[in-house]
């Protein structure tokens, strides 16, 4: 498995943890597969912390 492969995965996990945590229902309940890989690419071109950039997503939705 690549790296990038390893860190998508990561970051899903991470992004359904958080969406669990705030909202009682994981990711896939709000957004599409299509729009969590696209948060992810976002996620890679910003260079922050994955927690910050998901939990700031989670609030906006």
């Amino acid at each position: 498995m690549s790296k990038l492969t390893q860190e998508r995965i990561s970051f899903i996990e991470r992004l359904h943890e958080i969406f669990i945590k705030r909202t009682g229902h994981g990711a896939f309940a709000y957004i599409s597969v299509s729009d969590a890989m696209t948060l992810f690419d976002s996620y890679q071109d910003s260079n922050e912390d994955a927690g910050l950039f998901i939990n700031r997503y989670v609030r906006s939705v």
